[in-house]
C-alpha cells in the first residue's frame, strides 16, 4: 500500500460513495531521480553508489536502484502497453479554470488542452482532465490515463462530462458601481463629490474583500487537488488553463496620489492598506498552496487563454489587465506561464528532454505516525557540476480520502502496480471472431480475511488496453457476498468469474483487478494476448481443464445470454482454469484449439513434452487434448508451437505453470 492523507473533498469519483479510512504504514519509498549536467543535458551511466538518500536527514540504504532511459527506448520496438515502472511516468492534469473564464476563452482552452494532448505529451504519459470552480469545488472528469479517445471526449465537454467508466480511465462577476448625480452649486458639488467619493472607497473595498474571498478558496481549491495526488507515483504536472485573477488583489497597486495626501492630513480611513501593500492573507495561502504542491511532488503550470492582452494605463483609467495573477501560482512551485497554447510544445519538449534519463532509488524507512512528512534530499557523490532533481519527500500512510482512494486503484491498473492482498489468478483468451473470453479466479480464504461483519463487497474490473494505450472494452460488476452463508465454498475455493470482451484484430494487455470495498485490499493481474484476424491461422492458448471444486460461479451480467459458449469439446462444456497448477506424478490435461488450418499440414512442438490424447474437427476449428505426465519440478511455462509444414511460419502461445 502506499502514503495516504486525510483530505477535506469537493469532488469525488463516482464508484466510491462511502468515506475510507484505514490506517496503513509505509516500509518501503522509491524515488525518481534526474541527474543533469552543466548543459542541462541528463548524465547517463550512473551508478547505486553515485547517489546518497537522507530520510528526515538520517541516511537510508538504497535498497533497490533502476535505470530507465526513454530516449534509448524511443529507438526500439517498445508498446506503450509494456509495463513501465510507475516511478518514471509523467502524469499531467489538465485543468480547466470555470471561475475565471467566460464561453469564448474556455473555447481557446479546449483548442491548448487538445495541441497539447496531440503535440506535447508522450505515448506513455498518462493525463487526466478536471475542472475547478469556486462555487462548486473541483471534479475530475478522468483519472490520469493512456486512453486519448477519452481524453478527447472530456475535453470537449468540460463542463458536463461525464465517463460511463467506474475508474474513469477508459473512453462571477461583480457589478462596478459607477456614482451619479447632479448638485446646484459648486460648494455643493465638492461635499456631494467627497461624499461619493466615499461610497465609492467603500464599495471598492468591499468588492475587494469579495474578490479576495474567491481567490482565497480558488487557492484553498489547488491545494487540496495537489493533497489528492500526494499518493501517485512519477512526476506530477498540473496544466492550468486559466485568464488569472487581478495580481492586485495579492500584490496591491502601490502608491496612489491621492492616499498619500490623505495620510498627510490624518486621514488613515480612506486608504486601505491590503489595496495599497497587497494582503498579508493572500500572500500567506499562496505559500501554503506552494509547500503543499512542493510536498505532493507537483508542478503548477498555466495557460493563458484570455488570448491578447491591452497595456495598463493608470492616467486614462484602462482596466487593469494582466496575466501576473497566473505568474504568481506556477512561480510559487517551479512552474512556468504560457501566453499561448503554441508555447507548450517547446516547453514540455525541454521537460522531456531533461527526463530523458531516470534513477529509481528504493530504500525502507521506519514507520512514523500516520500523515507524517518526510523530507528527503538526494545527493549525487563523484559527479562534477551534476544538479539533481528529485520528489521533495512523502508521507507515512494514513486516512484514505474518497478521491485518492479512485485514482490509486486507477493507477494500479493504468501502471501495473503489483497487488497481491487479495489473490487472483487471470486468463484470457482470444479467438477469431474477436470474443476474448476472460476467467478471473479469487482466492476466498482472502475474501473471508478482508470482509466486514460478514460482508465482502467485491469490485472486479478487466480492462483491454491496445498498443496505443486506449481501452478498447472493459468489464466492471460488483458482486456483494455474504461470508457467512458462503464460507464453506470461500474457504475451500473462492469466486470464479466469467466474461467476454469484444476486441477487433491486435496486440492487447488484459488488466484485472479485484478489490474488496470493506478493506480496499487488492489483487491484480496482466495477460498479453493477440486477437488474430478473422479467416488467418490462429492458435487458441492452452486451457487446462479446471480442478473440481466448489467454487462460487458469477457470470458477467452484460454478456449475451444467446452467445454461444467458446469452451466445448464434443457435446461437453468445460472452464478452463486460470493458474496451470500441476501435481508431481499427476497427469494434466489441456486443450488446444487451431482454427484455419488443416491439420494434415500442420506440425507441433510442445515443452514439455506432451502426449496427445484425443483430435476433433469441426468446419474451420479443430480441437486437441494433450496430456502433460513427466513434467519438471523447474519448468515454469508451457510453450506450444503449430507450423505448417515446409513452412517458417509459426504459432506460438505459451502460459504460465505451477508444479507443486
Amino acid at each position: 500500500m502506499r502514503p495516504a492523507l486525510s483530505l477535506l473533498l469537493f469532488a469525488a469519483l463516482p464508484l466510491f460513495a462511502q468515506k475510507f479510512e484505514e490506517k496503513v504504514t509505509v516500509s518501503y519509498v522509491e524515488v525518481p531521480v534526474t541527474v543533469l549536467g552543466r548543459d542541462g543535458a541528463p548524465i547517463r551511466g550512473l551508478t547505486k553508489e553515485n547517489f546518497e538518500v537522507r530520510d528526515n536527514g538520517d541516511r537510508r540504504e538504497i535498497e533497490s536502484f533502476d535505470a530507465i532511459d526513454f530516449a534509448a527506448a524511443a529507438g526500439t520496438s517498445a508498446r506503450v502497453i509494456s509495463p513501465l515502472h510507475p516511478a518514471s511516468r509523467r502524469n499531467f492534469l489538465l485543468l480547466f479554470d470555470l471561475s475565471y473564464s467566460n464561453p469564448q476563452t474556455i473555447i481557446r482552452a479546449q483548442d491548448a488542452a487538445r495541441n497539447f494532448v496531440a503535440r506535447s505529451i508522450g505515448r506513455r504519459d498518462a493525463v487526466a482532465v478536471g475542472t475547478v470552480d469556486i462555487d462548486h469545488g473541483f471534479r475530475f472528469l478522468t483519472a490520469f490515463t493512456t486512453d486519448r479517445t477519452l481524453l478527447t471526449a472530456a475535453i470537449a465537454q468540460p463542463r458536463t462530462f461525464r465517463s460511463r467508466d467506474p475508474l474513469q480511465i477508459a473512453s462571477s462577476s461583480t457589478m462596478q458601481v459607477e456614482p451619479e448625480g447632479m448638485v446646484p452649486t459648486q460648494q455643493g458639488t465638492d461635499i456631494a463629490l467627497e461624499n461619493l467619493r466615499d461610497v465609492a472607497r467603500l464599495s471598492s473595498r468591499m468588492d475587494d474583500s469579495y474578490k479576495r474571498g474567491r481567490l482565497k478558496k480558488q487557492v484553498e481549491l489547488l491545494t487540496d487537488i495537489a493533497q489528492n495526488l500526494q499518493r501517485l507515483a512519477g512526476r506530477k504536472h498540473l496544466v492550468l488553463l486559466s485568464e488569472g485573477f487581478d495580481p492586485r488583489l495579492v500584490q496591491g497597486r502601490g502608491n496612489q496620489a491621492e492616499e498619500d495626501q490623505a495620510i498627510e492630513r490624518g486621514e488613515v480611513w480612506k486608504v486601505d492598506s491590503d489595496q495599497r501593500f497587497g494582503s498579508a492573507d493572500s500572500q500567506t495561502q499562496i505559500q501554503i498552496m506552494a509547500e503543499q504542491f512542493k510536498r505532493s511532488d507537483v508542478v503548477l503550470h498555466a495557460v493563458d487563454i484570455q488570448g491578447v492582452r491591452v497595456a495598463n494605463d493608470v492616467k486614462t483609467g484602462a482596466r487593469f489587465n494582466s496575466n501576473e495573477g497566473l505568474f504568481l501560482l506556477a512561480n510559487s512551485t517551479g512552474g512556468t506561464v504560457f501566453r499561448n497554447s503554441n508555447d507548450i510544445t517547446a516547453e514540455f519538449d525541454r521537460l522531456a528532454r531533461q527526463h530523458d534519463v531516470v534513477y529509481v532509488l528504493g530504500f525502507r524507512a521506519p514507520v512514523g505516525r500516520a500523515g507524517q512528512f518526510h523530507d528527503l534530499k538526494v545527493k549525487v557523490v563523484n559527479v562534477p557540476g551534476a544538479r539533481v532533481q528529485h520528489r521533495g519527500g512523502y508521507y507515512d500512510e494514513g486516512t484514505v480520502s474518497l478521491l485518492e482512494r479512485s485514482l490509486t486503484t486507477a493507477e494500479v491498473i493504468v501502471n501495473d502496480i503489483p497487488e497481491d492482498d487479495i489473490g487472483l489468478h487471470a486468463m484470457a483468451a482470444a479467438f477469431p471472431d474477436g470474443k476474448v473470453p476472460v476467467v478471473m479466479e479469487i482466492a476466498g480464504p482472502d475474501l473471508v480475511k478482508h470482509a466486514k461483519n460478514n460482508r465482502a463487497t467485491t469490485d472486479l474490473f478487466v480492462y483491454a488496453f491496445d498498443e496505443q494505450g486506449i481501452v478498447r472494452d472493459s468489464i466492471f460488476q460488483r458482486v456483494t457476498l455474504d461470508v457467512s452463508q458462503i464460507s464453506k465454498q470461500l474457504e475451500g475455493a473462492g469466486v470464479r468469474f466469467y466474461g467476454t470482451l469484444n476486441l477487433p484484430a491486435g496486440k492487447y494487455a488484459v488488466k484485472s483487478l479485484v478489490r474488496v470495498s470493506e478493506s480496499d485490499r487488492m489483487g491484480f493481474q496482466r495477460v498479453e494476448l493477440e486477437v488474430p484476424a478473422d479467416g488467418e491461422v490462429s492458435v487458441v492458448r492452452p486451457l487446462f481443464f479446471a480442478d473440481a471444486g466448489n467454487w462460487v460461479m458469477v457470470k458477467a451480467t452484460r454478456d449475451d445470454p444467446k452467445a454461444p459458449y467458446p469452451f466445448v469439446l464434443g457435446d461437453d462444456a468445460f472452464i478452463p482454469a486460470a493458474r496451470a497448477t500441476l501435481r508431481k506424478g499427476e497427469p494434466r490435461l489441456f486443450a488446444v484449439f487451431v482454427y484455419n488450418a488443416d491439420p494434415q499440414e500442420l506440425t507441433w512442438e510442445i515443452t514439455p513434452v506432451a502426449k496427445l490424447v484425443s483430435e476433433a474437427r469441426g468446419g474451420d476449428v479443430t480441437k486437441y487434448v494433450f496430456a502433460l505426465e513427466q513434467v519438471p519440478a523447474d519448468a515454469r511455462e508451457l510453450a506450444v508451437t503449430v507450423r505448417k509444414k515446409g513452412s517458417a511460419d509459426a504459432r506460438t502461445m505459451t502460459v504460465p505453470i505451477e508444479v507443486r
